[in-house]
């Protein structure tokens, strides 16, 4: 192996102290070496530490539960429907009942009322499906001594179809409908037909049989 030749000043052990006296030099350039920050160790240390963050699983669609509320244009063909199936019943003749005429009027007069401030319809909504409804009208009447408003309510349209009877809708949407009269309204009486097996959700508001049975008469308007 040839030798290598140093120049002069260059040997070996003078790089190794020039080398030692330019590092020494450097250092006293920079300063001493800083201590680590404590908080960006901790830092370090808890970005280090925390478990991975569990991947979010999709929740399955869950079916709303029944709600009672105020009733808008989209359930009006199901308030008719109900409404219908109050008139059967209350025993009115099958043929009557699907009659046309009457059903085309109802739903006109359903639109017109609807945001009536002498109206409210309640109904009860099942995932989206109205299956039950009852209906508050206010009504001017000459005043007496026990009504001196004169302001008189009328309940009515009470119905829920039979899949869904015995569930405490249809009670559900009276209790709106009363709640709208003492809260919304200023009569002092509210009216009602019922049936005998409706009468029970009637008597925890205070509804009793009065003492002087209704009487209705039908006007016969036929061409003679």
């Amino acid at each position: 192996m040839p030798k290598r030749h140093w120049g002069p000043g260059h040997s070996p052990g003078a790089i190794g102290i020039l080398g030692r006296v330019s590092e020494e030099k450097a250092t006293r350039r920079r300063g001493p070496a800083r201590p680590p920050n404590p908080k960006q160790l901790a830092a370090r240390a808890l970005r280090r530490d925390k478990p991975a963050e569990p991947e979010a699983e999709e929740s399955e669609p869950t079916a709303s539960g029944p709600t009672i509320r105020r009733a808008t244009s989209k359930d009006l063909a199901a308030v008719l429907a109900l409404r219908a199936l109050m008139f059967t019943a209350m025993g009115t003749d099958a043929e009557k009942v699907a009659d046309g005429e009457w059903q085309a009027n109802a739903l006109r007069w359903l639109q017109v009322s609807l945001n009536s401030p002498s109206m409210y319809i309640a109904v009860a909504d099942v995932n989206g499906s109205t299956v039950a409804c009852a209906i508050g009208e206010v009504l001017d009447r000459g005043p007496t001594p026990s009504n001196p408003s004169g302001r008189f309510g009328m309940l009515t349209n009470v119905a829920t179809f039979p899949q869904y009877r015995m569930t405490g809708l249809g009670q559900g949407c009276v209790d709106a409908v009363m709640a709208w009269f003492r809260d919304e309204t200023e009569v002092g009486q509210v009216s009602l037909n019922a049936t005998p097996e409706g009468l029970r959700r009637y008597l925890p508001h205070g509804f009793a049989e009065v003492t002087f049975p209704e009487m209705r008469a039908t006007l016969d308007r036929a061409v003679r």
